[in-house]
């Protein structure tokens, strides 16, 4: 038996770096990349974010940050209706709390975005979405709930499964945004 958390982190290692190395590969310096990235976080979360807010209001009884909207005037910001982008599946296995600790989690990545700067920022047009630093007390509510339920490998399998299928629906969601903003 193990902290939930620990199974998580053991289980997504692999999806984690792929998608890691896949937004990181754009330079959020450009307008172009920036705008990407952007995409690509509203395309996912457009498939996640049911099961997020779920999660985050049911489960942790906390206002849940509309994240699509704030990604969608941001967008809009760069001339891009959110509406436009193309939609993904979620991948099979999703569920709420393995969907909060990959949505929550990714949070962290944009603190350190936020300290670096992004075209967004530097043309004097903060990103909402970028900005925004209520996921960060999520994600601590997250882990404290991860690191409380002890689980063997067997009962953690689904919510394993479900924290992989939120990696798996973010890239597709990044594969998805590369032709949405293609300038």
């Amino acid at each position: 038996m193990q902290p939930l958390l620990n199974h998580l982190r053991e289980a997504t290692a692999a999806s984690h770096d792929r998608l890691d190395t896949a937004f990181g590969s754009l330079d959020l310096s450009e307008r172009a990349d920036y705008a990407r990235f952007l995409a690509g976080h509203a395309i996912g979360m457009s498939a996640l974010f049911p099961a997020f807010r779920t999660f985050v209001e049911r489960d942790l009884g906390t206002p849940c940050p509309d994240y699509p909207a704030m990604l969608s005037s941001d967008l809009a910001t760069l001339g891009i209706d959110a509406g436009d982008l193309p939609n993904v599946a979620v991948s099979d296995g999703l569920t709420p709390l393995a969907t909060a600790y990959v949505l929550a989690g990714s949070r962290l990545g944009l603190a350190m975005i936020r300290r670096n700067g992004y075209w967004g920022k530097a043309q004097g047009h903060p990103s909402a979405y970028m900005e925004d630093e209520r996921g960060q007390a999520i994600w601590k509510d997250v882990v404290a709930r991860l690191k409380q339920s002890q689980l063997t490998e067997g009962d953690a399998a689904p919510e394993r499964a479900g924290a992989i299928a939120a990696f798996d629906t973010f890239s597709e969601a990044f594969a998805a945004s590369a032709p949405a903003t293609a300038q």
